[in-house]
């Protein structure tokens, strides 16, 4: 029923944020900004840095202040790239995109924000384009990530596959491919993903098909790949909730907020 879809909806934000928040309070304790690569420097700058993604997924984990916490992680990743380099930075586009969500929606149900009536409700005139800029943000990210960790960059691919043998042709019968083609294959998967994910095109049935591969890493890399994958489980759960561009989908995003808002 539509009133159970909406119910649905509502949550959304809550899963968003608290899938996005481990990452961020992860990086903040170790001194860097999203993922290990980008470690910050062990100086004021530094420091400041780390202390805002801890108090942004603090403000995503219990509710409080979530809107302001948005705007000071889109802050962030425009600082990280002035000092990494857009590049660099153009990889983990989707904190971008979370950043807009999480400002558009606030966090939703069972947050202080809600409880205190302030900055909860979700921004009406931007609801329409929240879901729609997380994904083409997040594509953006993958399409990148394609390029610079798998296509562009074939040698690196092959090492890392020298380290976790991942490469699961020869098992299946098929001998020819060897750890450069899977790169080449696993490369071009991700790309077409991103790109599906930009155009918003087959987008839900995508997602279910790699939902498994994507999470054949999981058992060789451990905690670190679990944590930096949470904010992609996130929005993979939104998408294939949301699944078409709809306004009546957008509406139930106000009226799911609404009514946990007359509930509580």
């Amino acid at each position: 029923e539509w009133e159970h879809y909406e119910r649905l909806l509502s949550w959304m934000p809550l899963v968003i944020g608290l899938h996005s928040a481990v990452p961020l309070l992860v990086a903040g304790v170790q001194l860097q900004l999203f993922v290990p690569n980008l470690t910050l420097p062990y100086d004021f700058f530094g420091g400041l840095i780390a202390l805002a993604e801890i108090v942004i997924a603090l403000s995503f984990l219990y509710g409080a202040g979530t809107r302001i916490g948005a705007a000071f992680l889109g802050l962030i990743w425009l600082v990280g790239a002035i000092r990494f380099g857009p590049l660099l930075l153009l990889e983990h586009t989707l904190f971008l995109g979370v950043a807009f969500f999480m400002f558009v929606m606030g966090r939703g149900p069972a947050a202080l924000d809600m409880t205190l009536q302030r900055l909860h409700r979700p921004l009406e005139r931007l609801v329409p384009r929240a879901v729609p800029m997380l994904r083409v943000l997040t594509g953006i990210g993958i399409v990148v990530l394609a390029f610079t960790e798998k296509l562009w960059n074939v040698p690196m691919g092959v090492d890392f596959l020298q380290r976790y043998p991942l490469n699961f042709f020869p098992a299946i019968g098929f001998e020819s491919v060897g750890d450069a083609e899977f790169i080449l294959i696993a490369g071009t998967v991700e790309l077409t993903f991103g790109l599906l994910l930009i155009s918003g095109a087959f987008v839900r049935l995508m997602t279910l098909i790699l939902w498994v591969p994507f999470n054949l890493t999981l058992p060789f890399l451990g905690w670190r790949e679990l944590v930096g994958h949470l904010p992609i489980y996130g929005i993979m759960a939104l998408i294939v909730i949301w699944g078409e561009e709809r306004t009546e989908t957008q509406q139930a995003f106000v009226t799911g907020v609404k009514m946990k808002e007359r509930e509580s």
